[in-house]
């Protein structure tokens, strides 16, 4: 049961894992330069910019830095 239900987390594109950075595209560009397949590049969404990488064990991950206003 648990296998599928980290399938359908993963085919929906919903994180297993989000953290909070305050600097969402250097940490990006250090992940991506140390091999991470990124599922989505850093993109605005409202109220935040998030990032989801593929943790090669079946999860993404997401990375979420909340807009200052």
């Amino acid at each position: 049961a648990a296998k599928a239900y980290q399938q359908a987390l993963f085919k929906q594109g919903q994180p297993a894992l989000m953290l909070f950075t305050d600097d969402i595209k250097g940490d990006h560009e250090r992940i991506k330069a140390r091999g991470a397949a990124f599922a989505m590049a850093p993109t605005e969404v409202t109220g935040s910019t998030i990032a989801q990488l593929n943790d090669s064990c079946g999860n993404l991950i997401q990375i979420t830095q909340l807009a200052r206003w």
